[in-house]
């Protein structure tokens, strides 16, 4: 600054460079190559979705891989709608090879499952996030923070099927696959179809174990304890160790089947029940007959065997069966009920083999007397079945041949409800008797036998005087002797002798008899059945009140 001849000061630009920039603008580089290299030399950035972030905090909580650290959580925020979790994760530099389509991540914690304890050496250290290497697919916008590892590797050598039932609750993630009870697999995961409205479980079989996959298996249910009362009887199942509080998934290949082709990724099979009903998965092909049944149906169900004498022929489908003019029957002591069976024609050639024309012998079977009769199966339950035999005391068949479509197979009363039935009417006959006629008679018969007496009892004493007068003495010896000896045989049925006492008393009991005997009738008389069902008690007679 200068100044001029009139004493205004006068301002000039310095023109020179000062040193004094050098310091901040090195600083100024050296940040913002600091800034470059740290985000150029950043790992990736990861987005984990759950909806539970316990354990998990920002900066703290490692990923690993291994065991080997290969990035930390930055921040766990909830999502927008608040309904998950997201958690931003920063992988080391480098690790971008681990992420792919299939890759998996999962909280490590302390554990207690099927497997025992896991996740001990986590107490201390706190949880982290275990990072599973994927091999195919693309990076995704973010993945799903599992709470357990994945049963087995996306790229583990084996094959994944999928079964489908229609009862809940059978399997569960974790649950064993055996195969004649060594654990080849496991159960993976357990959704609800709602399109198909079934259970889909998927299983995965390891290698060399996925061989025994082919198309001919079948699987089941193999519960720890299983108990069956059926018609077929009691039984009781127990399973391996590995099922026995868990439950699992048994397959094998049924009798009489070949091994099949080997199974493809993602094949469907159906889960049955048990081990006993992959044996009626093998009989495909069957007849529809109808039954009607004038006895009752209580305790045969659907499921139940179709017997003929021990061989079983089919199963009853639909029992009471519905079906178009069901209901246009009368309601009266005619009234029978409709059942649906399904004869199985390859059952009865399995067991007695050779060619056979099951229809045509039925056919004819039932003009020789075949008919199907209700039986008791097992007493416990009350469960029945259906057996087809031949009567020879039934009448001939003269009902419709086809009923809505259906061959109609005659029926017969058999087992408890015929002798019921014949008890009954035997019963009726008893009750039908004239009893109280008869009980009369005995009574007036009983009385004209004591008046008998007494009128004997008078001869007999006739017969003393007589004997004992002095015209008797002048009578010849021998007709002496011959009253003498009548007189003697006719003291043997005066009161007091042996055979009259016993005569009184025979006459006594025959009337306590009938006595005894008429409470029995007049029950009879009420009820006919009293002798196999207890007759309700009678009141007691009330005392009548005195006027």
């Amino acid at each position: 600054m200068t100044e001029n001849n009139h004493g205004v000061a006068r301002v000039e630009q310095i023109k020179r460079w000062s040193p004094v920039w050098i310091v901040p603008i090195v600083t100024i580089l050296i940040g913002a190559w600091i800034l470059f290299y740290h985000f150029s030399h950043q790992g990736p950035e990861v987005t984990l979705i759950t909806t539970n972030a316990e354990g998990i905090e920002g900066g703290k909580t490692a990923i690993k891989s291994r065991s080997v650290d290969v990035g930390v959580v930055e921040s766990a925020v909830l999502s927008d709608d608040l309904h998950h979790v997201e958690i931003k994760a920063r992988l080391n530099t480098g690790m971008e090879k681990l992420l792919h389509g299939d890759s998996a991540f999962w909280v490590v914690k302390p554990q207690i499952g099927r497997e025992g304890v896991t996740g001990l050496g986590t107490l201390l250290s706190g949880a982290y996030i275990e990072l599973q290497p994927g091999s195919k697919g693309d990076k995704p916008e973010s993945y799903q923070l599992l709470d357990a590892p994945p049963l087995a590797p996306p790229d583990a050598k084996g094959i994944r099927v999928i079964l489908s039932s229609n009862k809940a609750g059978q399997l569960n993630a974790g649950d064993p696959v055996l195969f004649r009870g060594y654990r080849v697999g496991s159960v993976e995961t357990s959704n609800f179809d709602a399109d198909k409205r079934a259970m889909r479980y998927q299983l995965f079989i390891g290698a060399p174990y996925d061989r025994l996959v082919t198309t001919n298996v079948r699987f089941w249910k193999d519960s720890g304890i299983a108990v069956d009362m059926s018609a077929s009887g009691m039984r009781v199942e127990m399973g391996s160790l590995t099922t026995l509080f868990s439950g699992g998934v048994s397959f094998d290949i049924p009798d009489g089947r070949e091994l099949g082709l080997v199974a493809k990724n993602s094949d469907e099979y159906q889960l049955f029940d048990d081990q006993r009903s992959i044996q009626d998965s093998l009989y495909t092909e069957h007849v529809d007959y109808v039954m009607f049944f004038s006895d009752s149906i209580r305790g045969l169900q659907a499921g139940a065997p179709v017997e003929f004498r021990g061989i079983r022929l089919g199963t009853v489908a639909q029992a009471p069966f519905q079906f178009p003019g069901a209901a246009n029957q009368e309601l009266n002591t005619d009234y029978r009920i409709p059942v649906l069976i399904r004869i199985e024609p390859e059952r009865f050639l399995a067991q007695v083999g050779g060619e056979f024309n099951l229809e045509q012998h039925l056919q004819d079977g039932k003009k020789r007397g075949l008919r199907a009769s209700l039986k008791s199966a097992n007493l416990l339950t009350g469960s029945l079945y259906i057996d087809l035999d031949f009567y020879d005391s039934v009448k001939a068949y003269n009902g419709p041949n086809k009923i809505a479509g259906y061959e109609v197979i005659p029926t017969t009363s058999g087992g408890l409800n015929q002798i019921q039935q014949k008890l009954m009417a035997t019963l009726d006959k008893i009750n039908s008797l004239p009893l109280d006629p008869m009980i009369n008679q005995a009574t007036n018969t009983l009385a004209e036998s004591q008046r008998t007496l007494r009128e004997l009892q008078k001869t007999l004493d006739s017969l003393n005087q007589i004997t004992s007068s002095q015209s008797m003495k002048d009578l010849p010896q021998d007709m002496q002797q011959t009253l003498r000896e009548l007189n003697r045989s006719m003291k043997g049925f005066q009161p007091g002798s042996p055979a009259y006492n016993k005569m009184v008393a025979d006459m006594q009991r025959l009337d306590q008899v009938l006595r005894e005997l008429q409470p029995v009738l007049k029950t009879l008389n009420n009820k006919s059945n009293a002798l196999v069902f207890e007759a309700k008690p009678g009141e007691d007679p009330q005392p009548k009140r005195a006027r």
